[in-house]
């Protein structure tokens, strides 16, 4: 789960000739990364009449989750990631595990700690959580939010985990003791559609839209959509540009009402498209150093006539009742392809 770069700035997305010298810089950002949980009896459903999966129950899949998931983690096993998580966590546990081993450096363990719970009533598929997150050798006690569900093998899964920001805990731990929304129903589709449309756009830092559906943020608005212009200005310095498409948006299986608002997961699918500046070179070009080229595995350098990164981008949003003024309280992003064409 360790080595996840939380909050992390597009301008580190990709780097033309010469090597982006934001790379250490973007090394030196914390992302958690990957958390699961062990077969263990809270995964299996409450016999018929009993009180369902409750507050105890979803304790002892996090006890567990953080004893595999920490162990497959610190080893660098991405295989063992695999049966402990599915998209989009798995997707940053394992570019976090790549990291890891480019830079020869082992991820910490972890466990969570003072967690608080929101479950959904019977036997649900899915519930979240909040807690400090310790990790070994660290001063750091981070808190993060993180959605389980139950997967096809009736094993539970991590799904979602994002860092939140120091403002944001006292609405994170608000979650707890109250029930969750099963189904992905807590927001109407109006809402989503509007409120992802503006996500997108705010993280490339488009001044159209709504700008007051969501709250200024200084993770959406500042580091995020501020590296992103970055990253533009960067490529026009060697003769390219980028342009980053919305492909599709998706929303956690969980949600919860909180006194202040929904506490929900976005989950954005986006492409991202290098191409040679008018009057530009023939080519573009990513270096081995790329965080996406590291991201997804490659040692080698990636040329092309253009150049796609599909990526997954997960935010934590805090949808008040009437949607306006809706926060970001965390957002995590990862490449998941590169491909030169």
């Amino acid at each position: 789960m360790l080595g996840r770069r939380s909050v992390r700035s597009p301008r580190t997305l990709a780097a033309p000739v010469p090597a982006m010298p934001f790379a250490a810089a973007a090394a030196a950002l914390l992302m958690l990364t990957g958390c699961g949980g062990e077969p263990v009896d809270a995964a299996t459903p409450a016999p018929e009449g009993s009180a369902g999966f409750g507050r105890d129950r979803a304790a002892l899949v996090l006890t567990a989750f953080d004893q595999a998931d920490s162990a497959a983690s610190v080893a660098g096993d991405i295989e063992t990631l695999r049966t402990q998580e599915v998209p989009p966590s798995l997707d940053l546990s394992v570019a976090a595990v790549r990291r890891a081993a480019y830079n020869q450096q082992a991820q910490p363990s972890f466990q969570h700690i003072n967690p608080a719970f929101a479950v959904p009533p019977g036997d649900p598929a899915c519930f979240l959580v909040t807690a400090t997150l310790k990790l070994a050798g660290s001063e750091l006690a981070p808190t993060d939010v993180s959605q389980f569900v139950l997967g096809t093998d009736r094993q539970w899964k991590l799904s979602h985990n994002v860092q939140v920001t120091q403002p944001a805990l006292v609405a994170a731990r608000s979650i707890d003791g109250r029930p969750a929304t099963e189904g992905g129903t807590a927001l109407d589709e109006t809402s989503r559609r509007a409120l992802a449309a503006e996500v997108f756009a705010r993280s490339i830092g488009s001044t159209t839209g709504n700008r007051s559906l969501i709250a200024s943020s200084p993770l959406l608005d500042g580091q995020f959509a501020g590296g992103w212009e970055v990253y533009g200005q960067q490529l026009a310095g060697v003769g390219a540009e980028v342009r980053r498409t919305l492909d599709r948006a998706e929303w956690s299986d969980c949600a919860v009402t909180t006194p202040t608002g929904t506490l929900t997961f976005l989950t954005v699918h986006a492409t991202d498209t290098l191409r040679p500046a008018p009057g530009g070179p023939a080519t573009v070009r990513m270096v081995p150093q790329s965080p996406d080229l590291i991201a997804t595995g490659h040692r080698t350098a990636v040329s092309g006539k253009s150049i796609r990164v599909n990526r997954v981008e997960t935010f934590l949003l805090l949808v008040p009742e009437q949607t306006t003024g809706t926060s970001v309280l965390g957002l995590n992003d990862t490449a998941l392809t590169v491909t030169a064409g």
